[in-house]
């Protein structure tokens, strides 16, 4: 073959992609560019409406496990993420149950306090509150018996030998005990409970609301 042919085929070809090229430019790439800009305009059109929201992030940081029980739909051990709340734990639980007292939840349990791993939450119910108040009316009556010879005797033997009262446990008490503490009410004596363990009675004073004054009032009444 002649080298005059050959340029001629080559510029034939040449000729020929040019062509080809200009088509797919023309007919093929801007219908592409037509299907890209309208699968735009259908995501737009999805995220407004809500028909494909973005798929939700599931925390993965749960790494706090709390016993959460008493008047509760669904009392349990649950897990939860760091900066959770009191307030979080009770909804996890299914929420108050109906025996719950929402007075002694107000004043006593602080839903806004931050959780902390191990952490022992109860939610006492309206009658464990009576049964307690029973228990210590009954307490704190004395019953005053009539005087006789005999037993003025024995007055008189208990005066000239008092016997100590039984000391309180901090680590075991209930919080109608704690409230019986001079100087203690039923808000403090609820964070002496949820401060527990005590290794010796002056942890007390680490407790909110119990300063040196009040320890001092009831120290000689308390035992671990």
């Amino acid at each position: 073959m002649s080298s005059r042919k050959v340029v001629i085929l080559c510029a034939i070809s040449f000729a020929v992609g040019l062509l080809g090229g200009l088509f797919l430019l023309k007919y093929i790439f801007p219908n592409l560019s037509i299907v890209e800009q309208s699968l735009k305009e259908e995501k737009v059109y999805q995220v407004e409406h809500n028909i494909c929201p973005e798929p939700e992030v599931v925390s993965t940081q749960c790494t706090i496990f709390i016993d959460i029980s008493g008047a509760l739909k669904a009392p349990g051990v649950y897990c939860f993420d760091p900066g959770d709340r009191v307030i979080d734990a009770v909804k996890k639980a299914g929420g108050f149950s109906e025996k719950v007292s929402l007075e002694y939840v107000a004043r006593n349990i602080n839903l806004s306090k931050v959780l902390v791993s191990n952490q022992k939450i109860y939610i006492p119910s309206k009658e464990e509150l009576l049964c307690e108040l029973r228990l210590f009316t009954l307490k704190e009556e004395e019953v005053i018996p009539q005087k006789t010879p005999e037993n003025m005797l024995v007055e008189e033997d208990i005066t000239d030998n008092p016997v100590e009262n039984d000391c309180i446990n901090i680590n075991t008490a209930n919080i109608t005990e704690l409230d019986s503490l001079d100087g203690i009410g039923p808000s403090t004596a609820q964070k002496i409970i949820d401060s527990r363990p005590y290794n010796s009675l002056t942890d007390l004073l680490k407790v909110s609301g119990i300063g040196q004054a009040t320890y001092d009032k009831f120290k000689d009444n308390i035992c671990i």
